[in-house]
């Protein structure tokens, strides 16, 4: 262990010498989870550790870090992982004059150690062509087979608007090759994956819903303040009825009590007319945006949508929402 921070120690400068046009922010974040990585590998919380090294890895991919990276997750039983840093570590090192022999030694005796414990798939596809690994695809071509758990995995290549896929069983210990043939008579013209184009996001559903629930709202309160306005008209004309000449002369308590009633039903009657005029808008907007929002995947009508079935009343407004996933 104490070996092992030594060469951690050794490389913390060189891991952030190249930062000098990085963002400072940025740096002193990595530098802070590098060190905070550093810290728990000398007290062999190495699962602790190797999760700041990936923090740190985020931001620089400097040989420094893979290599503690790498180290952290070799100790903690991520082996494909650890294979894939050491030879990254390898890769961006390679011209590096601060990484010594003796480190790039110590990484292809890792890498040697760790081959013995995990599959490897040697994938043969045409130059040019884009490769996943159980979906995940891969930065470039693969040079050397490709480290995977032992057990089933699927290939994918695509190349020239076409797909071709292959499931190998990669034993521990061993390499398997997978041969992805495009031979221009046979092989599958490339469709996207089930449900990749035309399904609705969450955007899709969120928006339109909100805007129906502030839509509903709006004509509620249209109702609302409807319903008092009436309220308003039938107590002033209930007044009127029962005091004739109220007004006459002007400027009596009976005038002023039905002046106001009458001005609060012109001011509710307008707040009510406001509200379901708002309220239509924002659930023109919630279907319009329903209908229009763009789709990522496959949808059918008939299992996906959404019905709003509006409900207004001179004194009672609502409505209801159905959802179809």
């Amino acid at each position: 262990m104490r070996r092992y921070v030594q060469a951690a120690c050794v490389v913390t400068a060189l891991a952030f010498a190249s930062l000098a046009h990085a963002d400072d922010a940025a740096m002193a974040e990595a530098q802070a989870r590098f060190k905070e990585g550093l810290e728990l590998a000398d007290n062999a919380k190495f699962e602790e550790a190797r999760l700041k090294f990936l923090q740190a890895v985020a931001v620089l991919k400097a040989p420094a870090v893979l290599f503690n990276l790498a180290s952290s997750e070799q100790k903690t039983g991520h082996d494909v992982e650890a294979i894939e840093h050491y030879r990254a570590f390898l890769k961006s090192g390679a011209n590096d004059t601060r990484i010594t022999d003796a480190m790039r030694d110590k990484a292809r005796d890792n890498i040697a150690s760790l081959l013995t414990k995990v599959g490897q798939v040697d994938i043969d596809a045409p130059d040019g062509a884009k490769i996943s690994v159980d979906d995940k695809p891969l930065e470039e071509a693969p040079k050397e087979p490709v480290p995977v758990t032992p057990g089933k995995h699927k290939i994918d290549a695509a190349f020239n608007g076409r797909i071709k896929s292959v499931t190998v069983d990669c034993p521990l210990g061993q390499v398997t090759k997978a041969k992805l043939d495009f031979d221009a008579t046979t092989g599958d013209t490339y469709q996207p994956p089930e449900g990749s184009e035309g399904e609705r996001t969450t955007a899709g559903w969120v928006v339109p819903i909100a805007l129906g629930v502030l839509g509903v709202g709006g004509v509620v309160m249209g109702g609302v303040f409807s319903s008092s306005s009436q309220g308003s008209k039938d107590d002033a004309e209930a007044l009127r009825r029962t005091t004739p000449g109220l007004c006459a002369p002007p400027g009596g308590q009976a005038c002023t009590d039905y002046e106001a009633k009458r001005s609060d039903a012109e001011s509710q009657a307008t707040l009510g007319y406001v509200g379901y005029i708002a309220g239509g808008a924002l659930l023109a907007g919630a279907i319009a945006t329903f209908v229009f929002w763009p789709k990522s995947g496959k949808s059918t009508t008939a299992s996906h949508g959404m019905i709003f079935t509006p409900v207004a009343g001179p004194r009672f407004a609502g409505g209801s929402v159905q959802l179809h996933f």
